[in-house]
């Protein structure tokens, strides 16, 4: 219920726009979480009050990806991906990936919150580690294990502004 009544610029007692109306359609499709969208209106119990109703119907906004590769400087890779753009319904995003090939390893987990405290101020988390051991092109091996936050701000319905910041600590060992 928040996920969606957060799309509309009205709330309840607010007088009728229909302009708010359809930003909050086009809104609503757009988080991509709805097959469909539609929104109508019908008399209220008095002649200035409007009743609107929303029907949606849900899709799924998981995914899970297997791939696999080659390359000269890693070898075989494998890389497994759970994501979820809906998190319990409230609008989070969550993605958590691992890859281990012959060569490098490592992890990654993002986490979103789009709705900072109920306004629009998007804030996400990333943790990640990877490890690269020696090979033929590379004598030493490398581990990198850091973290990330993102603040983003709307300009627009269509424009926002986004800044991250990450670090990381980087390991470099040769071998004997």
């Amino acid at each position: 219920d928040n996920v969606i009544r957060r799309e509309f610029d009205l709330g309840e007692g607010d007088a009728y726009n229909h302009a708010l109306i359809d930003r909050a359609e086009r809104r609503l499709k757009n988080l991509a979480y709805f097959k469909s969208v539609k929104i109508s209106s019908e008399a209220g119990s008095a002649p200035d009050r409007v009743i609107v109703n929303v029907d949606v119907e849900e899709q799924s906004t998981g995914e899970f990806s297997v791939a696999g590769g080659y390359s000269t400087a890693d070898g075989f890779m494998a890389e497994v991906s759970v994501a979820e753009r809906n998190l319990l319904g409230r609008g989070q995003f969550a993605k958590a990936s691992v890859q281990y090939g012959q060569r490098a390893r490592g992890f990654e987990l993002s986490f979103v919150e789009p709705y900072l405290f109920d306004y629009r101020l998007a804030f996400g988390v990333d943790v990640f580690a990877r490890t690269v051991l020696p090979s033929a092109y590379q004598s030493y091996e490398m581990r990198t294990a850091g973290g990330g936050f993102r603040f983003g701000i709307p300009i627009t319905d269509q424009i926002s502004l986004q800044a991250r910041y990450s670090a990381y600590q980087r390991e470099i060992g040769l071998d004997p």
